[in-house]
């Protein structure tokens, strides 16, 4: 099986991550999904951003959380620290606007990070907002909800059974996938690459479980994979890997 390629952050490797310019880019490339990371803004907006801080990738400091919008959209999102100036007119967008920018022309993986997760259910929290800009947006079918955090995934199946989650692992045995996987109701995994594995491979098709993973650059890497059968790799470098794949055809 040929394994869907998702764009990790957009064109990450080519573009300042998480920006509109590269996931602009990923579209260009052709790769079958675009993914990016949310986050929530001292006065309850959804922004695409990996890090709970700015400091990385833009040229200003703070926490997400301790800022509101209208401060964050004052930086640049262009991570001056691997492009210099050469994107600094980019800024970090919200969920809403990538949303609008792939409508009609792919699929989105939205990560709601932990940072942004609250103790309790909240109508005003992540998962709501991120749910409600998702159904603003008609995208229902075209999204998939991923994070490392349970509770967020629990949430939003309850919000919105409709839009299809992904179960995102970073260290676990087999068992714990798939338990993992049927607490949250979900039939896609998406452990880190250094955990796959002849026996999670096993224990994911009897479970009937699909299996992407993350984050590959490099083509014979990808080729070395293949034999776990994946649904999906996530990719900073999408273009190689689609290259490779067409030239195989």
């Amino acid at each position: 099986m040929t394994p869907l390629i998702i764009a990790h952050r957009g064109d990450s490797a080519n573009r300042p991550e998480n920006t509109a310019v590269s996931f602009k880019s990923a579209l260009e490339l052709g790769a079958d999904l675009l993914e990016l990371d949310v986050q929530l803004t001292r006065d309850g907006q959804v922004v695409v951003i990996h890090d709970g801080s700015v400091d990385r990738t833009t040229d200003g400091r703070g926490r997400v959380a301790d800022l509101t919008l209208a401060e964050i959209r004052k930086l640049s999102a262009g991570y001056p620290e691997r492009f210099g100036d050469r994107y600094a007119s980019e800024k970090v967008p919200t969920l809403a606007e990538v949303l609008n920018l792939a409508r009609g022309r792919s699929r989105l993986m939205i990560e709601i990070k932990k940072e942004s997760v609250a103790e309790s259910d909240d109508e005003e929290g992540i998962e709501a907002k991120t749910v409600a800009a998702v159904g603003e947006a008609r995208m229902e079918g075209d999204v998939l909800l991923i994070s490392f955090d349970r509770r967020a995934l629990r949430r939003v199946r309850k919000l919105a059974p409709e839009i299809r989650r992904g179960h995102l692992f970073y260290k676990a045995s087999p068992d714990e996938v798939v338990e993992g996987a049927r607490e949250v109701e979900t039939d896609l995994v998406m452990p880190e690459k250094g955990m796959l594995s002849d026996e999670l491979t096993t224990a994911a098709r009897a479970a009937g479980l699909k299996v992407a993973t993350w984050v590959v650059d490099d083509v014979e890497e990808l080729k070395e994979l293949a034999r776990f059968d994946l649904f999906g790799v996530g990719s900073n470098r999408p273009g190689a890997l689609l290259d490779a794949i067409w030239a195989s055809d």
